[in-house]
């Protein structure tokens, strides 16, 4: 598995990241020497900042994004009181700024062991209030890799679109907290593995490595960036044999809209999750739009053979178009 440093430096254009932050360490001076805190918890276990996604497509204007990354290699990744400061002052600027989010949220949840504050179990932050306040206002979206259980996966669960490798693990509970709670002894493995958790809809985005995932979270921040200047047209001829004359007869809702976008645009959510249905984002002539928090601006329902796209009274995309999904 990858660094959060190497998860951020493969997201963000070379040379455009800015972190805030860097020379936090965790709050326990009282217990630890300053040495051992500089050398043992750099960052306070969290890599934030901001940084340039898809500049080569688009501007900078457009493709600014704020970044948080817990580092799973300090403290496994857990929520410090420090770290919970960087991650407020980062979300008030993505809020501020109309910033898209990426959180890689991998990490086991609240950190007990923090004391240089009055403050039992650290859980009298704003970060989850913040958090949460960014739906319907900026893209918000989460990557997983390895364990994320507690504090980490109520993030993740604020997320408009989760992405997540199959070695992924997502529990509101880890190890620790299942057997504390009589409910018995279970490995992190066993607690809310991929297949479970991409079957059920928690994942939207499932990939092999953090390589694919981070492929898929640029794809999925371009639509929320503009359009682009080149792009390959579908064949549209194809369209006219995909549905049926017969309309109560099914159809591949999949042909239907590979022959819509733009090659290679797009990007299925949750397929295992509804099978009903195929939900997509999508580029159509270059033009690259999506909504959320549903981010489905093309639902195709298998159902209705004759109706292939569903419609909502409003959105409120990015774009600020007034596009209807």
């Amino acid at each position: 598995m990858r660094t959060a440093r190497e998860n951020i430096a493969d997201l963000c254009d070379a040379g455009s990241f800015s972190e805030y932050g860097a020379l936090a360490v965790a709050a326990q001076r009282s217990r630890r020497s300053e040495d051992d805190l500089v050398r043992n918890t750099p960052a306070d276990g969290m890599v934030t900042g901001i940084g340039r996604i898809n500049g080569d497509w688009f501007p900078p204007e457009r493709s600014q994004a704020a970044v948080l990354a817990y580092d799973a290699t300090v403290l496994a990744g857990t929520q410090g009181f420090r770290n919970h400061q960087k991650t407020d002052r980062l979300l008030g600027i993505a809020l501020k700024h109309q910033l898209p989010v990426v959180l890689f949220a991998e990490g086991g949840g609240g950190r007990p062991g923090d004391t240089d504050m009055p403050i039992v179990a650290g859980l009298h932050v704003p970060t989850f209030a913040s958090f949460a306040r960014l739906n319907g206002q900026v893209p918000v979206l989460g990557i997983v890799a390895g364990r994320c259980f507690a504090g980490n996966a109520a993030l993740l669960g604020c997320c408009d679109v989760v992405i997540a490798t199959r070695d992924s693990n997502i529990g509101m509970g880890g190890p620790a907290m299942v057997e504390g709670g009589g409910l018995g002894v279970f490995r992190p493995e066993e607690i809310g593995p991929s297949a479970v958790q991409h079957a059920n809809g928690v994942i939207d985005v499932l990939v092999d490595d953090e390589a694919a995932a981070v492929a898929a979270a640029r794809h999925y921040l371009s639509f929320f960036q503009g359009s682009v200047a080149t792009f390959e047209a579908p064949d549209t001829a194809a369209l006219r044999q995909v549905v049926p004359e017969n309309r109560l007869r099914s159809y591949d809702s999949r042909a239907a809209l590979r022959g819509i976008a733009d090659t290679g645009s797009l990007l299925e959510r949750a397929p295992a999750s509804a099978p009903a249905s195929t939900r997509r984002s999508a580029a159509s002539k270059g033009a690259r739009s999506a909504c959320w928090p549903t981010t489905r601006c093309i639902w195709a329902v298998r159902s209705m053979p004759m109706r292939p796209t569903r419609r909502r009274a409003s959105c409120s995309c990015a774009m600020r178009t007034g596009c209807r999904s």
